[in-house]
């Protein structure tokens, strides 16, 4: 694969504990002798997640401050791939070149695969599943089943996405993702770079996430006395099933709402980051709390804003006196 071996012909360190992207920058910077400076701020939808800035001394890489670890890991990864890549970066990312930006993508799946090979080697981690599932005993087959619906679970939520958002994928809204898959091969790869488009599909629909529609899903799960990780569960599911749907239906959106995946507890490495999001796709599909929860905001999915609990909260009718 061509990206891979201009990757290998920049010769790089390996990544050094504690195994972040950012300590790797770090050792990057010091065998280019030119550093590279990562800071973080407040960037709305209508600006990429991140950009960066080729300075006379340094390099200045800005990441979106909202950015779930994983994600934030793969953006910083992209950035610095544009300057490992000699890449002409444009900082503003006006009349963006589709193919640099997907090799600069490509070489942020093979640097973060990289980093986590080299975290799995240097803590000793087992090899093991993707999923944290296992079955009971020798000759069980319900673990495989779990991890082969977990599978389909995130297949489902990764393909919603790219309907809805088709601007996350890696080779544009018409290729299918043959092509992106391809030089990954590996189904971890793939597993990473579906949660890595959802996760950009996530930015995406900031503008129309409501946190009422969290709050009110969150309550009806505990109305039903669901166990704290899964009502908060429920309420994220609810809450991107919600906002879904305004988007699909061409609702106003506001690019300077909070960032969906800020009410999330998402992981920064992968195998829990698939699971959590296989989780959230299952409740999309099969919870009776989500779909109610849909149906209750319907109002909102073609309006212009997101409606108020208050707004929304059944009304009551005139009270008959008895003397009537």
């Amino acid at each position: 694969m061509r990206v891979a071996r201009r990757l290998r012909a920049v010769d790089l360190p390996d990544p050094p504990p504690p195994f972040t992207a950012e300590a790797w920058c770090a050792a990057i910077a010091r065998q280019r002798r030119r550093g590279i400076h990562v800071v973080a701020r407040p960037l709305n939808v209508e600006i990429p997640p991140g950009f960066v800035y080729t300075g006379q001394a340094q390099d200045l890489v800005v990441l979106d401050a909202a950015l779930p670890p994983m994600a934030r890991t793969q953006t910083l990864l992209h950035e610095v791939a544009h300057l490992l890549l000699d890449h002409q970066v444009n900082v503003l990312h006006e009349d963006v070149d589709r193919e640099v930006e997907r090799e600069a993508e490509i070489a942020a799946d093979l640097l973060a695969l990289r980093l986590a090979r080299a975290a799995q080697q240097r803590l000793g981690s087992p090899r093991s599943s993707l999923w944290p599932v296992r079955g009971t005993g020798l000759g069980d087959g319900s673990g495989w089943l779990q991890r082969r619906q977990a599978d389909w679970d995130l297949h489902v939520l990764w393909t919603t996405m790219r309907s809805a958002v088709p601007e996350i994928c890696l080779d544009g809204p018409h290729d299918g993702g043959n092509e992106a898959m391809s030089p990954l091969g590996a189904r971890r790869a793939r597993r990473h770079r579906q949660v890595v488009e959802i996760h950009d599909a996530l930015r995406q629909l900031r503008p129309w996430y409501c946190m009422d529609v969290y709050l009110s899903a969150q309550r009806r799960a505990q109305r039903n006395r669901l166990d704290p990780v899964a009502a908060r569960t429920i309420a994220e599911a609810a809450g991107i099933a919600v906002a879904l749907r305004r988007k699909i239906a061409g609702a106003d959106g506001d690019i300077e709402a909070s960032h969906a995946e800020a009410y999330m507890d998402l992981p920064a490495s992968l195998r829990p980051a698939a699971h959590r999001l296989a989780r959230l796709s299952h409740a999309m599909q099969h919870s009776p709390l989500v779909t109610a929860e849909v149906a209750k905001w319907g109002s909102i999915v073609t309006g212009a804003r997101p409606a108020t609990l208050t707004e929304l909260r059944p009304q009551r009718g005139p009270t008959l006196s008895r003397a009537a």
